[in-house]
């Protein structure tokens, strides 16, 4: 039999006093792990081209009263997705030993190209100091390489 009271105890009480222990608020927020920032930037990164190719397609069928540059909806797209992989890892610091250790649990050779393919985007646009920490954790990753053989 279903005990109603264990289902209603899992939303807040306002009756309940601050000393109580809510099980319920031990909610986990994983998008501030350098383990999501790894996999959000190198997806984003590796998904650019099918999200590149639906812009594209969206835009060409929108009836304008000018005509569409594909090129510099190319560029827009492009500038949306470096910006947005950017805004995942731009939070690593390779100074902290469980960010280092992500990236070692995460160092494959798609997360190395999707950091060059970065550092040639963003070298392009002269943002150098996304192309610094980019570089940094590129190195770092081939040293966990250099370390292995």
């Amino acid at each position: 039999m279903i005990n109603l009271t264990n289902i209603f105890d899992m939303f807040d009480n306002p009756n309940k006093s601050d000393n109580e222990s809510d099980e319920t608020s031990l909610l986990i927020d994983f998008s501030d792990h350098p383990l999501y920032w790894i996999n959000g930037f190198t997806k984003i990164i590796n998904n650019h081209v099918f999200f590149n190719q639906y812009i594209i397609k969206t835009f060409k069928n929108i009836p304008l009263e000018s005509d569409v540059n594909i090129t510099e909806l190319e560029q827009v797209g492009m500038t949306l997705i470096y910006n947005k992989a950017w805004n995942y890892i731009k939070n690593m610091n390779l100074s902290n030993p469980l960010h280092i250790e992500c990236l070692k649990t995460k160092n494959s050779e798609e997360l190395i190209m999707s950091l060059k393919s970065a550092i040639v985007f963003f070298e392009e646009l002269e943002e150098y100091e996304k192309c610094e920490l980019l570089k940094n954790i590129e190195i770092k990753l081939k040293d966990f390489n250099l370390n292995l053989a």
